[in-house]
């Protein structure tokens, strides 16, 4: 036999058992094979492992006046974090006095209302507020990622792009005053992050040149020709050595509108005297870095003559 319709508004969203009772659905009904519990009073119609159809999930558990927070708000805003956080315990803060905390949930002291936002209909912390939550979480590096997304343009929420390098530093100076775990940290990876990157790769890439030993790059700055035409906009620069560089990531390689615009724009820079390098994930990899870094160099030229320049 089938199992009898649910209700409607049963059938798009994971939904409490407190809630389907409420709407006549009986307890065998919640105890029939094709719904899943994912978590203790919790029913669901479809199974998921992506963090929004965890956090899912999850939602029917919340009380009033929590909301999803850490690292998981971040990944909610679609802000770079490595893939180790995929499978992570789903974080959750509020101003509750006892905390929700569930197997593959974790639950944090109350605090005072903090910034909050939503995404997909789902409580959470505000990108930045989320940037802070973190900082005892995240290393040194995924910090600086997460502060390169939110002063570019990497997420797809409005919220969590654009954010003026001020704002960002001025929040960094607001968890130092109050001694938050990670507020260290974060202070130092506030002064890497730089405005206009866009992609993780490319903050990867640049921090490895700086710890290099090299000059640090300009990022995505649009450079023109001796005749003012424009030539593009390299992911990084240097304009008085006139050496471009470019990510490559697969995107570049499968496109071939993008590819194409790809050997047009190197063309340009070339035809005005730059240099123009481009660089893979392997080329982040020995023996590659080295080769990389020596031609960098040959194309910088000598640090003295650099200052003469």
């Amino acid at each position: 036999m089938r199992p009898r319709p649910l209700p409607r508004e049963l059938l798009t969203l994971p939904f409490s058992r407190r809630r389907a009772l409420e709407l006549g659905v009986t307890p065998d009904r919640l105890r029939a094979g094709d719904l899943l519990v994912p978590h203790r009073g919790v029913r669901s119609t479809t199974s998921t492992s992506s963090i929004a159809g965890r956090a899912a999930d999850a939602l029917p558990l919340l009380q009033q006046g929590e909301w999803f927070s850490h690292v998981t708000a971040l990944q909610l805003w679609g802000l770079p974090l490595s893939t180790r956080w995929e499978s992570a315990d789903l974080h959750v803060a509020g101003t509750v006095r006892r905390q929700l905390r569930r197997p593959g949930i974790v639950g944090h002291r109350p605090v005072r209302q903090p910034p909050r936002g939503s995404v997909r209909g789902m409580p959470v912390s505000s990108p930045v507020q989320a940037w802070v939550e973190s900082a005892r979480l995240l290393g040194l590096d995924e910090l600086i990622q997460v502060g390169d997304a939110l002063a570019g343009r990497w997420s797809p929420h409005a919220a969590a792009r654009r954010v003026p390098l001020a704002v960002l530093a001025d929040t960094v100076r607001i968890a130092r005053a109050r001694r938050r775990p990670g507020a260290v940290l974060l202070g130092e990876a506030m002064t890497h992050v730089r405005e206009r990157v866009d992609s993780p790769r490319e903050t990867v890439l640049r921090l490895a040149i700086v710890r290099a030993g090299r000059p640090e790059p300009e990022v995505n700055v649009r450079r023109r020709a001796g005749d003012g035409s424009v030539l593009g906009r390299p992911d990084l620069s240097y304009p008085d050595e006139k050496v471009a560089v470019d990510f490559e990531g697969d995107a570049h390689r499968t496109d071939r509108r993008q590819w194409e615009a790809d050997v047009d724009r190197r063309e340009r820079f070339v035809d005005d005297g730059w240099a123009y390098l481009r660089v893979t994930d392997r080329h982040l990899r020995p023996p590659q870095w080295g080769r990389f870094l020596a031609r960098l160099d040959r194309e910088l030229g000598a640090p003295g003559d650099r200052r003469r320049r």
